[in-house]
């Protein structure tokens, strides 16, 4: 096993190894690590969710005890996937433990050999994994370039069966948005379904992504949200058709072959449903506030701080950590130009996001 050393080595030499930190404390806008409290600029939980805790929930118990298709399908499942379609203005909804087995799943499921998939090329790797599982032909087109797509569209969407187009909505590394307005118009003209990535978008720019272009999905549109980002539990949801639930209900692999989500789980995320709206209002005010602050144009809660190279990125990081904020380097193969990733949540004041620039600048 030689050889797993000697490539560890190779990553600490290219300030790109990577190791755990271990909180001591919930999860929220100040965090303790190794006995040191922080200021915590990195985290996806948007609306401080995440500490949350019902009491209530606990009367579930601690586990689901099997996959939905055996016995693990509990009333309350329902009643989230149902609360979640409303929200997404879909007919239905589907859980899953995770984005990553969302993800995963859908693409796998509704492409396959004689398909075609477009994707953005920089999609998340959950999204990246799933046009490989798929056996599909992927046709990876520029970050947000629609005219090419439809250069692409043009030129190969006759020579398949079915064709996707896969994006996300918010860009986990770099916040900015998808033009879904015009993804929904080709989809439409090159008989295609459009799946959109709503991860970093649920509970930040909306309850959905598609509230910024005024638009409605259709039964050729799928969305896929998290629980684990905004609504600060666990867990995720595919949005989408009557027919495209029956569907993966039964050929999904990563719905079928999995344990349910446990449905105190579930009980919390629809208690934390409740303070989306007041909190959601705090985070956009506060997203005004840092992009004014900083100039950086942002369009979500994530604000990349693109440094020089690997090395700069883990310096920075560490004098921050100093000075008493925690903002971890993203270094590729993450990226592809190593960063910053100041995440904004609407538990920040304006005095901390302040100190954080100051300390940036120092």
């Amino acid at each position: 096993m030689k050889w797993i050393e000697k490539e560890l080595n190779q990553l600490k030499e290219k300030n790109l190894y990577r190791s755990l930190r271990t909180l001591s404390s919930p999860q929220g806008k100040e965090i303790t690590i190794n006995g040191r409290r922080l200021i915590n600029f990195s985290s996806n939980d948007y609306l401080g969710l995440a500490k949350e805790f019902c009491q209530e929930c606990g009367k579930w118990g601690s586990g689901s005890g099997a996959s939905r298709l055996v016995c693990g399908n509990f009333e309350i499942h329902e009643k989230l996937e149902n609360k979640l379609a409303e929200l997404k203005k879909t007919e239905s909804a589907l859980l899953f433990p995770s984005g990553y087995m969302a993800n995963v799943g859908v693409i796998s499921t509704l492409a396959g050999e004689g398909d075609v998939v477009f994707s953005d090329e920089l999609n998340h790797a959950s999204i990246i994994d799933g046009c490989r599982l798929s056996k599909a032909k992927v046709t990876v087109y520029p970050h947000k370039d629609v005219d090419t797509l439809e250069y692409l569209l043009s030129k190969e969407r006759k020579n398949y069966r079915r064709s996707l187009i896969v994006t996300d909505s918010v860009f986990s590394m770099d916040g900015d948005v998808a033009p879904l307005d015009k993804l929904f118009k080709l989809k439409n003209e090159y008989d295609s379904i459009l799946i959109v990535d709503d991860a970093h978008a649920t509970g930040v720019v909306g309850w959905s992504s598609f509230e910024l272009f005024s638009l409605t999905p259709d039964e050729t549109t799928v969305i896929i949200g998290t629980c684990g980002k905004a609504l600060g539990t666990l867990g995720a949801f595919v949005c989408g058709s009557t027919l495209l639930k029956e569907y993966l209900i039964n050929k999904c692999r990563t719905f079928i072959y999995t344990t349910a989500l446990p449905p105190s789980i579930v009980c919390q995320t629809l208690k934390n449903l409740k303070e989306v709206p007041e909190r959601m209002k705090k985070l956009q005010s506060n997203i005004e506030f840092f992009r004014n602050l900083t100039g950086i144009n942002s369009q979500s809660a994530i604000f990349p701080l693109i440094v020089k190279d690997e090395k700069s990125a883990l310096i920075l990081s560490h004098h921050l950590y100093e000075n008493g904020f925690f903002v971890p380097a993203i270094r590729p193969p993450t990226v592809k130009k190593s960063r910053l990733r100041i995440s904004i949540t609407s538990e920040h004041t304006k005095e901390e996001m302040e100190q954080l620039i100051k300390a940036i600048k120092l």
